[in-house]
């Protein structure tokens, strides 16, 4: 620091003194230069003529002709030059400036009747203020509205004149001016106006044409919009047929057209032929009711029809072959149905809807048929086939059908696929019996009706459970009898075993004589609360436990109890199938019988928690239902998925892992979780055990196979989420690479394939939580990593093999700093005319083990020393490694390198000059309050040289006075720089040798070192001083007062601006100087002139005077103070001698 202030001391004054000087040079300059101004006079004034301007006009023969050959014009006439202007100059510029210009113009024309109605709106922009006029074009048109500004503006129309009837109309507005500018408008934005017209349409045979107008060279778009469809459009063709937005409506042809302006000649006409080929698509909804009789059914529907095409005004209805139609008392006003004739029955029983007028609008249409032929069935039923009412044509029909019969028949029928049922709301229609959606025609349901007299219904509900040895059934039955009905009830059991029969005293059961695979239930009399019911039917709930031993082991088809045809299925029969744990069902729909698998419900029990529930629903028409199964093994089974999240940090040589296993068991139930506990984690590492989110305690189960601790899943219900956290040390596989090794917690799961248990496991997702990047490693070839994409330094891992990970992660090693901080450098030169010894000094810190250092080229005789010890060290080149063998308690650490060139490598006028450079050094790191933190370059050199400057440094020396002489000193001696290196001292070169110190903040590199001898250095500057004196006295014209002046500013200059220089050169010159003096002196004291012998003749002073030259009175000033008389020359004396 205080070598730092030094330097600035030394450079600041430089630089002021420099700049003093060269002001005062230029000071001196520019008085000499106004002396010898002075001298010469003072300038006379001088009158300048001005030219004046010159005009170039195009001339040919005297008169202004334009294209003419430009010529000089100094005077020309007025008039000529007027008539020029008005004709040829002023026409230049256009006179009639558009006033306004059209942005777009639109016509909307909407055809009503024989009339067109079109609605034009134009934009214009204005360029000037005032009265303008524009045309509207609308020839022929009647204006139907007020024209329409906006912004409002003061406008009226002007008629097309007689004699230009083809233009149109025209509005003249008036355009506001601005404030300040009269002739600009007050905006220019564009004016909308907004004109509604009539134009008469006129057809010629099937054509129809519109001729109007609209303004020329504008851009121009038009909509025709015409309330009939199938309209062929012409016109000119300069129009541009645009695409439309969006299909038009079917009722209206449509089409935008662009072009250019002017007339409007549209064309268009109607092809009839593509109205009829255009086909009517029908939309139908219905709601069909039919009401079953024991031999009769009459069905009302009700269709709302309507067309998503075009209009139509008739329509014909497929119905069922036996249907009759059935007219209505009061014949609709809107609407005529009857019946079409067929002949030979081609197209099937159908009617004929004709509409009093022709509409796409939807029309409600209700029919009524009547069936009175049923087709015999099986014991005394009678069949029909209800619900066809097909609209022929039609592609969307969709409604609902209502079955509705009286409480003197029983209905039955068999559900189709092609139907939904529908719930039943109760009271919503009397005697409602199903209701069936449909979602095409034709839509029919064959009933089977039989009379309720005589016919009992059973409604049937099991309960399936099966095993794979035996099977439980829970049957419930519900009958629903007439009173008149006094039969005994009859179930056949199919070969089960009755385990219970409850009929809540309704019956008392038996077991029938013929058959032992029947039970009879005889009917019990009515109780008094049932007599007086007035109900037409009775109730009678049976509930029967039964069980099944199966012949052969997963039987394939089983049998269920159904009661006999003496009882008539009430509604669908409902199956819900239960497995055991250890087996699972699957239904075989081709080797069953009457029964549908009901899917929804299916999935409603699985989703419930009945796990393989399936449920069926079996035909009401069935007698004997037989179920086909695929019984299946259930293997136990666990599936564990886990995740884990390791937090590292550099330093640390724990790691935080958060784990999270996923127990899934599978037809098996588990009483405690059993982790393996590595040897490398304790017990009061594992910080918290969350079982589903409750906190459980674990027990640590020593053995010799291993530790392991046990978590209990008693409370919980599965899946088993198990939350650990832990902390895992991190063991050191290789540090130079960066690889090392963690243990997890893994599951154990030995007891559970003892128990027959398969355990699946699924791919640990691994996340390492740390902003380096971590590479996972294999370990074995059978262990496979992939990557994964879900968040970054994540990895999949086979889920039975991490119980150990390696990983690569460079930055967890242990970072040593081998720097090489050098607080202070010294590197001394010794130089000789042949040989030449350097010694670098370094003060340093360091916490490397070794030091690899550089030398310079040819560097050789090598020593080097570790604090004061001298050290081995291997050499390869010129790379020096050394192992540091201690470190200084104190703090800092000296080195010494002491290195040699070859004989012959002296000192030269010209050298470079290297330190040797430490591996991975920071030089110029002093500290605060220390003379260190500076690299020092001493040179050591031979008394007869003298070091003129080193590159790239700072000069450490002063001159001071000594022995009577100026001597330059370094500002640090030898001993102070042993003594800021604390190094021991060395001998002291012999005090003849000159010494030169230069420093820096840095490494010494490539520093150029000038150095001269003094006897050259004194030859030069003395002979140059030597000749300079030599000159002024023998050229007496050379001593003129501007050379000394010039030669004094410089010498003051040099000394003030480079004081080094100055003292080197004023030495060096001395010998010069005294030798130029000492031949002046010795030229006076030593000269004779010889006598010269002359006649001496009186002057009159007019002689003296003509004698004389005159001298011009500029340069008496300059040589009033110089002799103009040779210093050599002899003056002829009176004839005496000196």
């Amino acid at each position: 620091m205080n070598v730092a202030c030094r330097e600035r001391r030394s450079a600041l004054p430089r630089h002021s003194f420099c700049g003093w000087a060269r002001v005062l040079c230029v000071l001196l300059l520019g008085l000499s230069l106004a002396s010898l101004a002075k001298a010469q006079g003072t300038t006379p004034l001088r009158i300048e003529e001005r030219e004046l301007p010159i005009y170039l006009l195009p001339v040919k023969d005297g008169v202004i002709t334009e294209g003419a050959q430009l010529e000089r014009v100094i005077d020309f006439p007025a008039d000529a030059f007027r008539t020029w202007f008005k004709q040829v100059y002023l026409p230049r510029s256009p006179q009639d400036l558009p006033k306004y210009s059209f942005e777009r113009v639109t016509a909307e024309i909407n055809v009503v009747g024989d009339n067109a109605l079109i609605t034009t709106t134009y934009e214009i922009v204005p360029r000037v203020s005032g009265w303008i006029r524009i045309p509207l074009g609308l020839r022929s048109a009647v204006f139907r509205s007020e024209v329409v500004t906006t912004p409002t503006i003061e406008c009226f129309v002007d008629p097309p004149r007689n004699d230009s009837s083809q233009e149109g109309y025209s509005l003249w507005c008036e355009v506001p001016a601005q404030a300040e500018v009269p002739l600009a408008p007050l905006k220019r934005e564009p004016i909308k106006i907004q004109v509604t017209a009539l134009i008469a349409l006129s057809s010629r045979g099937d054509e129809i044409s519109l001729d109007t107008n609209l303004p020329a060279d504008t851009k121009c778009l038009v909509k025709v919009d015409i309330p009939r469809p199938g309209a062929i459009f012409s016109h000119h063709g300069s129009m541009v047929v645009k695409s439309l937005p969006e299909p038009p409506p079917p009722e209206h042809s449509i089409q935008h057209l662009e072009f250019a302006g002017g007339p409007l000649g549209l064309h268009w006409r109607f092809d009839e032929q593509s109205m009829v080929e255009r086909s009517v698509q029908l939309q139908v909804n219905g709601v069909i009711q039919a009401t079953v009789d024991v031999e009769t059914v009459i069905t009302e529907a009700n269709l709302e029809v309507s067309s998503k095409t075009i209009a139509f005004d008739s329509f014909e209805v497929q119905i069922d072959d036996n249907a009759q139609f059935v007219a209505p008392t009061t014949p609709p006003a809107d609407y005529t149905v009857r019946p079409l004739d067929s002949p030979g029955q081609r197209f099937g029983n159908r009617l004929l809807v004709e509409l009093a007028e022709p509409t796409k609008e939807p029309v409600k249409v209700s029919i009524t048929t009547k069936q009175t032929e049923p087709v015999p069935s099986e014991r005394g039923k009678r069949q029909f086939s209800i619900g066809q009412f097909d609209v022929v044509g039609s592609q969307f029909q969709d409604g609902v059908l209502n079955v509705v019969a009286a409480n003197n028949v029983h209905v039955m029928w068999d559900t189709p696929s092609s139907m939904r049922e529908q719930s039943i709301r109760n009271g919503e229609i009397p005697n409602l019996r199903a209701a069936y959606l449909y979602d095409h025609q034709p839509a029919t349901l064959i009933v089977n009706t039989q009379p309720i007299q005589s016919t009992a219904r059973v409604k049937s509900e099991y309960e399936l459970r099966v095993g794979a040895l035996d099977s439980e059934l829970v049957g419930r039955l519900t009958y629903r009898l007439p009173r008149t009905y006094h039969d005994d009830l009859v179930i056949d059991m199919k070969g089960w075993s009755i385990d219970l029969v409850d009929t809540q005293g309704a019956a008392q059961w038996q077991p029938s004589e013929d058959n032992s695979d029947q039970i009879i239930l005889p009917l019990a009399s009515e109780t008094g609360a049932e007599t007086m019911s007035v109900a037409p039917y009775r109730t009678i709930k049976l509930t029967i436990r039964a069980r099944l031993d199966h012949a052969m082991r997963n039987p394939s088809t089983i049998e269920l109890p159904w009661p006999i045809p003496r009882a008539e299925p009430w509604g669908t029969a409902t199956v819900k199938v239960i497995p055991t744990d250890d087996i699972e069902i699957r239904y075989q729909s081709e080797m069953s019988e009457g029964f549908q698998l009901d899917r929804s419900q299916s999935q409603e029990s699985e989703l419930s928690g009945q796990r393989g529930t399936i449920v069926l629903r079996a035909a009401p028409s069935q007698e004997a239902l037989k179920l086909g199964l695929s019984l299946i093994p259930v293997v136990p089974r666990l599936i564990i998925a886990s995740k884990a999240t390791v937090e590292l940090q550099e330093g640390n040589p724990q790691s935080l892992v958060k784990h999270e296993l996923l127990y899934e068991p599978f037809h098996c139930v588990r009483e405690k979780a059993i982790v393996n506990l590595p040897e490398g984690i304790n017990v009061s590492e594992v910080m918290s055990v969350l079982i589903n989110g409750t906190n459980v305690a674990g027990q640590l189960v020593d053995l010799s196979s291993g530790r392991t601790m046990e978590y209990p899943l008693g409370d919980v219900a599965p899946p088993y989420r198990i939350e650990l956290k832990y902390t895992s040390p991190i063991e050191t596989m290789n540090a130079d690479r960066g690889q090392y090794q963690i243990s997890l917690l893994t599951p154990k799961t030995d007891d559970l394939l003892a128990e027959r248990i398969e355990v699946d496991f699924k791919p640990l997702e691994l996340t390492f939580q740390t902003p380096h990047e971590v590479d996972v490693l294999s370990p074995t070839e059978d262990w496979q990593s992939f990557g994964t994409a879900l968040q970054p330094n994540t990895v999949q891992i086979p889920g039975n093999q991490f119980n150990q990970v390696e990983f690569s992660a460079p930055f967890l090693s242990p970072k040593t700093d081998d720097r090489v901080v050098v607080d202070f450098h010294w590197l001394q030169v010794a130089l000789t005319s042949d040989e030449r010894r350097d010694r670098a000094t370094y003060a340093l810190r360091t916490a490397a083990s070794k030091l690899n250092v550089t030398l310079p080229k040819n560097a050789d005789y090598i020593e080097v020393y570790w604090n004061g010890v001298e050290t081995a060290f291997t050499q390869e080149k010129n790379h020096i490694t050394f192992d540091i063998a201690e470190q200084n308690d104190a703090g800092g650490n000296r080195l010494e390198i002491w290195y040699k060139y070859p004989a012959g490598t002296g000192i030269q006028s010209s050298m470079t000059i290297d330190s040797p450079q430490i591996e991975n050094a920071i030089i110029g790191s002093g500290q605060p309050g220390q003379e260190a933190g500076y690299s020092y370059l001493q040179i050591i050199s031979p008394g007869n040289w003298l070091v003129l400057s080193a590159s790239n440094m700072s000069e450490e020396m002063e001159w001071t006075w000594q022995q009577g002489r100026y001597r330059r000193k370094p500002r640090l001696n030898q001993d102070q720089l042993e003594r800021l290196a604390k190094i021991h001292e060395q001998s002291k070169f012999p005090a003849g040798m000159d010494r030169s110190l230069y420093s820096t903040i840095g490494p010494i590199q490539h520093v150029h070192v000038t150095a001269a001898k003094t006897s050259y250095l004194m030859l030069l500057f003395s002979g140059i001083a030597l000749a300079g004196l030599l000159f002024l006295f023998y050229v007496p014209q050379s001593r003129h007062v501007l050379v000394f002046g010039i030669a004094a500013i410089g010498i003051v200059g040099l000394a003030l601006a480079f004081p080094d220089f100055a003292v080197v050169i004023g030495q060096m010159s001395v010998v010069g100087i005294m030798l130029g003096l000492l031949g002046i002196i010795l030229y006076h004291m030593f000269s004779y002139r010889a006598p010269v012998k002359s006649a001496v003749r009186a002057r009159s002073s007019s002689d003296s005077q003509a004698s004389v030259p005159v001298q011009p009175p500029s340069n008496s000033a300059g040589h009033s103070a110089v002799s103009t008389t040779s210093l050599p020359a002899t003056v002829p004396s009176s004839g005496q001698s000196r």
